[in-house]
C-alpha cells in the first residue's frame, strides 16, 4: 500500500512539473464572463476538459472523460454569481444516472476548491478533496456520472447555507443541460450525497429545492446526509479547545466572506494579540487548518481568541447570521420533498447526535414523506464516514435501481451500519473496509505528514 502511495506521490510531482496546475485564484476560467448576470440560473457559461486527469494519491480510478463547467448561480442575497463544477464520466457510463457528490471543502480560500484538488498534480494542501474522492468509486464502477461543485463559490463562503444550497441545485440544472458536452441525459435522475461539511450543502439543497428549483423534483430521487451538521453553534461548542478546533476559524472566515457585517463584528471582538494567528484561517485548507489550530481555545480559557467567549455567538449580528445559516432553524416551508437518508455515529465528537435526532423529529412532525435515519451505536465522526458510507451507498444504489425508499419515518439504531444495515453487498463491505487511512488520521496524529506543505 505505502509503496503505491509513494509511487503516485512521486509521479504526481513529476507530472506537476510538466503541466503545472493554475490555482483557481489565478485561473481566468474561474472568472464569470461579461453580462452573465441576466442569464437564467443554471446556465452554462464556460466549459473545458479538466486541465489534468482526475487522479491523485488516493483516487486512481480511470475515467473516460472529465470536464469543468462554469454555471450561473446566486449567493445568499440573490445576487448573481458563478460556480465551477467537475463532471466525471466513467467508461461504462449510464447517461440517465447522476450522483451529485458534495465533498467537504470546509475552508475559506478559493485555492482549496475541489475542482482544483481533484486533479493530478494538485498540492497536498488539497488532500481532503483527494481523500474524499474514494467515496466516488462505487458509483463510477456502476456507470453513474458524478457531478461535484465548488459550492462555496468564488468567495469561499464555508457554512453559508443558502449560497451552498443554491450552488448545488444550479449545478444539477447545469448538468441536465450539458448533454452536448458531457452526454448526460436531459431527463437524468439525480441523487444528492454529502458527509460532514458536504452534508451542509446537500441538506440546504434538499431544503431549498421546493421553493428555489421546483422543476428539479422530477429529477431528484433522494438525498443522503452523513455526519449531518444541523447547527454550527453546537459544533463550535463541542470542538473548541480540542483536536477539531480548527473548524471554528475556518467557519468564521467562511461566514465573514459572505457577510461583511459579520466580518466587522468578528474583527472588533478579536484579541489583537491573536489577530495574525486567527487570520491564518483564511489562508489554510481543511487539513492544514485543522492541524494548525488544533487544541486552540477560541471561546474558553484564559488565553482565548475572543475575550467575550461564547457570548460572541449570541451577539445580535453574529447570532442572527448564524441562525440564518443553520438548517435546524428553517421553518416548515423548507421541508424536503424528496426521500432523505441520514446516517450518524452516536459518539460523534464534531456533530453531536442531538442535532440529527432533533431534525428527524421535526421533519417527521411536519409530515415528511420518506425519512430514514440509520444511527450507528459504536462510531464517532471519523469512523462513521467510512462505516456509514456502506449504508448510504446501498440506499443510493437501491434508488437508482428502481427500489422504493421507506414510507414515513424510520429511525433504527444498529451496532454498526456497515455490517448490519440491510442489503449491504459483500463487495461494498470489502471496499469500504479497505480504506487504510483517512485525512483525520493525520489530524489525530496516527500518520506522518509534512504539515509545512499544507
Amino acid at each position: 500500500m505505502w509503496t503505491r502511495i509513494i509511487f503516485v506521490v512521486l509521479s504526481t510531482t513529476l507530472y506537476a512539473l510538466q503541466i503545472p496546475l493554475i490555482p483557481p485564484g489565478q485561473d481566468p476560467f474561474y472568472l464569470a464572463p461579461a453580462n452573465y448576470e441576466s442569464l437564467p440560473l443554471g446556465t452554462i457559461l464556460k466549459f473545458r476538459p479538466t486541465p489534468n486527469k482526475l487522479v491523485n494519491i488516493c483516487f486512481t480510478f480511470e475515467l473516460k472523460s472529465s470536464w469543468q463547467i462554469l454555471y450561473r448561480s446566486q449567493n445568499s442575497f440573490g445576487e448573481p454569481t458563478a460556480i465551477v463544477m467537475t463532471v466525471m464520466e466513467p467508461f461504462n457510463s449510464q447517461p440517465s444516472k447522476v450522483l451529485s457528490y458534495q465533498t467537504f471543502q470546509d475552508s475559506a480560500n478559493i485555492n482549496c476548491s475541489p475542482s482544483y484538488g481533484f486533479q493530478f498534480g494538485a498540492p497536498l494542501s488539497t488532500i481532503a478533496s483527494q481523500l474524499d474522492m474514494r467515496f466516488l468509486v462505487p458509483a463510477l464502477k456502476q456507470g453513474y456520472y458524478i457531478i461535484s461543485s465548488d459550492y462555496e463559490g468564488f468567495n469561499s463562503s464555508f457554512v453559508a447555507g443558502r449560497q451552498l444550497g443554491y450552488a448545488v441545485l444550479d449545478g444539477v440544472r447545469a448538468a441536465i443541460r450539458s448533454q452536448s458536452i458531457s452526454g448526460i441525459h436531459p431527463l437524468a435522475k439525480v441523487v444528492l450525497w454529502g458527509y460532514s461539511g458536504g452534508s451542509i450543502a446537500s441538506s440546504w439543497a434538499a431544503s431549498l429545492q421546493p421553493t428555489y428549483a421546483p422543476e428539479l423534483k422530477q429529477h431528484l430521487l433522494g438525498c443522503a446526509l452523513g455526519g449531518f451538521v444541523t447547527n454550527i453553534t453546537a459544533t463550535a461548542e463541542i470542538t473548541d479547545g480540542g483536536i477539531f478546533a480548527g473548524l471554528i476559524p475556518l467557519a468564521l472566515h467562511g461566514l465573514s466572506n459572505e457577510y461583511q457585517e459579520f466580518r466587522q463584528v468578528v474583527h472588533d471582538n478579536l484579541d489583537p494579540q491573536h489577530m495574525d494567528f486567527f487570520n491564518q484561517g483564511s489562508e489554510r485548507c481543511f487539513a492544514g487548518g485543522l492541524n494548525f489550530f488544533r487544541f486552540r481555545s477560541f471561546f474558553l480559557g484564559s488565553n482565548r481568541t475572543f475575550p467575550r467567549g461564547f457570548d460572541l455567538l449570541h451577539d445580535e449580528t453574529i447570532g442572527k447570521i448564524i441562525e440564518e445559516n443553520c438548517v435546524c432553524h428553517l421553518n416548515q416551508t423548507f421541508l424536503p420533498q424528496i426521500p432523505m437518508f441520514l446516517y450518524h455515529g452516536l459518539f460523534d465528537e464534531i456533530v453531536p447526535i442531538t442535532g440529527p435526532r432533533h431534525i428527524f423529529n421535526r421533519w417527521c412532525s411536519w409530515g415528511i414523506k420518506s425519512l430514514e435515519f440509520a444511527e450507528d451505536l459504536l462510531t464517532a465522526h471519523v469512523g462513521q464516514q467510512i462505516v456509514g458510507a456502506a449504508a448510504a451507498w446501498t440506499w443510493i444504489e437501491n434508488l437508482f435501481n428502481g427500489g422504493k425508499p421507506v414510507e414515513g419515518c424510520v429511525h433504527t439504531q444498529r451496532l454498526n451500519n456497515l455490517y448490519f444495515y440491510p442489503g449491504v453487498k459483500q463487495e461494498t463491505k470489502d471496499y469500504f473496509l479497505g480504506f487504510e487511512f483517512s485525512i483525520l488520521d493525520y489530524i489525530i496524529g496516527g500518520k506522518t505528514l509534512d504539515w509545512n506543505v499544507l
